[in-house]
């Protein structure tokens, strides 16, 4: 093996003067390219010409007996101790280390910080470069008549601070690779200096290179950087490793016009920009990050430069077409992860990328569709809450909605489920042409929409939608149980969903019995997903049987034919002769006339259709709007609505304790018969007793 050769380390390269092909500083291989440099870069020779690696084996001998020559080469102010590379204590010993003829001395004025010295002869040959690698260095020694230095090695020692190199003026070359290094610091006389190796050190920040305008190379991988930052002024920069570190976005790149090769693999990076304002920027590195799309990366399409790219190891790869999408929008792009690019694969991209931008569009649209839903339904939330006074939203209504910050409903179908949130959605009953497959929905969702605005829209339902099954009602403020009364409009259904969010109705006990007993015409088969059974449908037959009853008997005969169908209402008519139309009658008359008409109802009513005493529970909703009614022009509405309550309440009022008169009446009867009975018998045993109390009685009243 070469003396001077090194094997592959991480990003360490070897250094072969008279190679023809080498690896660069990042890994990669360039084929006919001359190498000159030290240890941890290899550089071309059109920027140092003069740089010639010449290290000599450790383990050589020298003509000259080395202590000796040795003590003449040092001051005789400084007491000598020269580092044995041999000895693994690494105590100090008489003597010159094997090899490099380097001696190390103490000052007295500067108590346990090195200085060095090379001897005539071997800074005579090597007069501009010095080799201090591998020799357990902590600190920076003092280089003592070493002004002329232009190369400087310190590779593989534990130096912790960038020291003692204030006058070094002319140095140009300065290798750190390697060490314990925190800060970058102590460089502010180097203005001549051109490359800089501070990879492999526990670095955190760049910073403190205000000075070194001059930089050619500078070598940051291997450290702990998070951020990239102060480095706009090296407008000279052409080389930039900074890979294995912490970054986890790629920016800030403006001022360095002269970057050509930037390395930033193995870091964790999501993001980059500004690489499009790098004119002479050719190659890019960056292999084993977290850029997860061609979004991430979008300013490298405006590069008119770049040739050489790598993105290996990132998610982004994943995708099946990610190659072409990263060919068809980098033209100058020349090779791709480390294959060249063929005019075939090219021409391919073209293509593929343009079906990816049309499937692209179609997400595009699916997701402003998805935001417009979600924003429309949150909008409808909103306002119900609003108008019910309820403050606990289950929504978020902070942030802006964009364009669709406006709508306040929304219309959806699904398979055959129609959806409808927002009192506004119900003009999309009005409208058939909104609505795709109308003869297959079968089933209507009201969501966000009072009920009452939902009742004047029952009659049509059947009509506009005959396949209709059931319906499902959530956040629809049903609060008591004449507003199921309204329902009856619609004919028949199969089931029905009373949502417990937003409707109280269903926190009564009895409220499935009692709607049963009211749609018992449509012969419900589920309620809120509950099998109806027969023992349900007598059992509220039962319960508000009394109920119809009661609210029947509020009603005259011109309001009773009122509830009936035509065709019922003719067939009543034409089997009742005395429901002739006189005025002038008496209220036996009208009770006769009303008591005939429901007789003749019962007998003529066909199976399947609602007797007289479950009509008779109707419900009127208010007059109510699907917009939201200003207060100014609702108030007359509101007053309608009140006194019409009131009568309603007074009449259903008057109905139950009258009902409650009779059932007590009923319940005490026998006894007052019983004991009318016996007074009479007791009276006829004792007649004189009887008739002298009687006489007692009539004659007190009259005196």
């Amino acid at each position: 093996m070469h003396p001077s050769s090194r094997s592959i380390k991480g990003n360490r390269v070897p250094v072969t003067p008279n190679q023809v092909s080498t690896y660069d500083h990042s890994g990669t291989l360039y084929p006919q390219r001359k190498v000159y440099g030290v240890g941890s870069l290899a550089f071309s020779n059109k920027s140092f010409p003069n740089f010639v690696e010449s290290r000599p084996s450790s383990r050589s001998t020298l003509n000259t007996t080395p202590t000796q020559t040795c003590i003449n080469a040092v001051p005789q102010s400084h007491s000598t101790g020269i580092v044995n590379q041999g000895d693994q204590n690494g105590e100090e010993k008489s003597g010159c280390l094997p090899g490099d003829r380097v001696v190390f001395a103490e000052s007295p004025s500067a108590p346990g910080v090195p200085i060095v010295y090379r001897l005539p002869e071997e800074k005579a040959a090597n007069p501009d470069r010095l080799n201090l690698d591998r020799r357990r260095l902590t600190i920076c020694p003092i280089l003592e008549g070493e002004e002329n230095l232009r190369l400087l090695n310190f590779q593989h020692n534990s130096i912790t601070r960038i020291q003692h190199l204030s006058s070094l003026r002319r140095l140009i070359f300065l290798d750190l690779y390697d060490n314990r290094i925190e800060e970058i610091s102590g460089l502010s006389t180097l203005s001549s200096l051109r490359v800089l190796m501070l990879g492999k050190n526990r670095i955190s920040k760049i910073e403190n290179l205000n000075n070194l305008l001059k930089l050619d190379v500078l070598d940051l991988h291997g450290n702990q950087i998070k951020e990239l930052e102060n480095l706009n002024h090296l407008s000279e920069l052409r080389v930039l490793n900074l890979a294995g570190n912490q970054l986890t976005k790629a920016c800030n790149f403006l001022g360095m016009s002269s970057l050509t090769e930037l390395n930033l693999r193995r870091n964790k990076i999501q993001y980059v920009g500004e690489l499009d304002h790098l004119p002479k920027l050719l190659r890019l590195f960056l292999s084993y990050n977290d850029v997860r799309s061609f979004e991430s990366i979008r300013c490298l399409g405006g590069s008119q430069s770049l040739q050489e790219l790598a993105l290996d190891g990132n998610p982004f790869t994943a995708e099946p077409s990610y190659k072409q999408i990263v060919i068809d929008q980098l033209a100058s792009l020349r090779q791709l992860d480390l294959k060249r690019i063929t005019e075939d694969e090219r021409r391919m991209a073209s293509i593929v990328v343009r079906k990816e931008e049309e499937k692209k569009k179609e997400c595009t649209k699916a997701q402003a569709m998805k935001e417009r839903r979600r924003v429309a339904i949150q909008n409808a939330e909103k306002l119900w809450h609003e108008d019910n006074k309820v403050s606990n939203c289950t929504s978020e209504m902070n942030g802006k909605n964009g364009e669709f910050e406006n709508l306040s409903h929304y219309t959806e179908v699904e398979v055959d489920t129609l959806r409808l949130y927002g009192a506004p959605a119900l003009d999309g009953l009005e409208k058939n042409n909104n609505i795709n497959n109308i003869q297959s929905i079968t089933q209507i969702f009201f969501k966000f929409i009072p009920f009452d605005c939902i009742v004047p829209h029952f009659t049509k339902l059947r009509v506009r939608f005959p396949a209709l099954q059931g319906l499902t009602f959530s956040f629809s403020s049903i609060s008591s149980l004449k507003q199921l009364n309204a329902l009856s409009s619609i004919r028949r259904l199969d089931f029905l969903t009373l949502s417990p969010e937003g409707n109280a109705v269903t926190n009564f006990s009895l409220w499935k019995y009692y709607l049963l007993y009211r749609l018992s015409h449509f012969n419900l088969r589920k309620i809120n997903d509950v099998d109806v059974t027969m023992t349900d449908t007598i059992l509220a037959e039962q319960l508000f049987c009394g109920l119809g009853n009661v609210t029947l008997q509020q009603y005259d005969v011109s309001r009773l034919l009122y509830l009936l169908p035509d065709v019922r209402r003719k067939q009543v008519l034409s089997h009742c002769d005395t429901v002739e139309q006189k005025k002038n009658i008496s209220l036996k008359q009208a009770e006769e006339r009303r008591k005939a008409v429901i007789t003749a109802e019962q007998k003529n009513r066909p199976s399947g259709t609602e007797s007289l005493s479950v009509s008779a529970l109707t419900y009127l909703s208010p007059p109510l709007t699907t917009s939201r009614p200003k207060t100014s022009s609702s108030t007359s509405n509101r007053c309608t609505l009140a006194t019409s309550q009131q009568f309603v309440d007074e009449v259903v009022g008057s109905a139950i304790t009258r009902h409650s008169k009779l059932q007590a009446l009923e319940k005490i009867w026998n006894g007052v018969l019983r004991d009318s009975v016996r007074s009479a018998i007791s009276d006829f045993r004792c007649l004189d007793t009887t008739v002298e109390g009687a006489l007692s009685l009539v004659q007190d009243n009259t005196g």
